[in-house]
């Protein structure tokens, strides 16, 4: 199954593309999509940026929507993604 991904900000950057259209298993839940994106080492830069050291958490360093809902107004890091839907990951800090 392919997850379309689009990154902002500094993600954006790290993965060097705004969107990607990625490989998973099927139905894949949000923090198993992203353990497989960051465990590439194409994505090394992204894993750092993304997770909190020691818990492995996005949530303090990104804003991640479904298909333009917050995960948190879903089931968080266990709602389960498809193949309709698109995985944004925005940056909580930002500048102008």
């Amino acid at each position: 199954m392919k997850i379309r991904l689009k990154f902002y900000g500094v993600f954006r950057t790290a993965v060097r593309t705004n969107e990607l259209l990625f490989e998973v298993g099927e139905a894949p839940t949000v923090r198993s999509l992203l353990m497989q994106l960051v465990s590439r080492k194409e994505f090394e830069s992204l894993k750092q940026l993304l997770l909190q050291s020691g818990t492995s958490d996005p949530r303090a360093n990104a804003l991640i929507m479904i298909s333009g809902r917050e995960i948190n107004t879903l089931s968080g890091l266990e709602t389960v993604v498809t193949e309709k839907d698109e995985v944004a990951i925005l940056p909580i800090a930002h500048g102008g």
